[in-house]
């Protein structure tokens, strides 16, 4: 089933809410290219985000993430794009998102994603002594740019990444006919 005939799907939220996972079914249900901004940006930068984050700082690493959404979002064929947890925090990747994007937040509590991400050592900004109060701030900064660019919030909460799947997609669906 292929919809979206003028927008993109672009997922955001929390760093390990699902936004790839969910992004992956999506795409494949909708038969759509998946992308997600994160190996993007590694593919632009040629190193993890990890390293770069290291040596360049996370400023210079928004910078990336901002032109590299922008590229993104400007291609023609539709596509389901998982965000990086940060990105709503620049204006002009808000902008974009609204304008050029079906916007699905995946709202997870910080909770939850800190027990999801206990053994993660991928996510720069968790790699701290208490990643849940990481979470727990970082859910309090972005939590209001996720709601200003979102279409749809699909909550989480106690469900399998297909359950989640399976209600993000009837959301857009639904969006779709009305």
């Amino acid at each position: 089933m292929t919809i979206l005939k003028n927008s993109h799907i672009a997922l955001v939220g929390l760093p390990g809410c699902g936004k790839s996972t969910i992004g992956r079914y999506l795409a494949k249900r909708w038969a759509l290219p998946f992308v997600d901004v994160d190996a993007a940006i590694e593919e632009h930068i040629r190193c993890t985000i990890r390293e770069f984050f290291a040596r360049e700082g996370e400023p210079k690493f928004r910078e990336i993430e901002q032109q590299v959404l922008a590229q993104l979002l400007s291609r023609p064929k539709k596509m389901v794009i998982s965000t990086g947890g940060g990105a709503v925090l620049k204006p002009e990747n808000r902008q974009q998102l609204i304008a050029h994007a079906q916007v699905v937040y995946l709202s997870a509590s910080p909770h939850e994603i800190a027990k999801r991400l206990q053994r993660d050592t991928q996510r720069p900004l968790l790699q701290v002594d208490n990643p849940l109060q990481r979470l727990l701030d970082l859910h309090a900064v972005r939590d209001p740019f996720y709601k200003e660019v979102a279409d749809f919030m699909v909550a989480g909460g106690g469900l399998s990444s297909t359950q989640v799947a399976q209600r993000v997609a009837m959301q857009v669906e639904l969006g779709q006919h009305s």
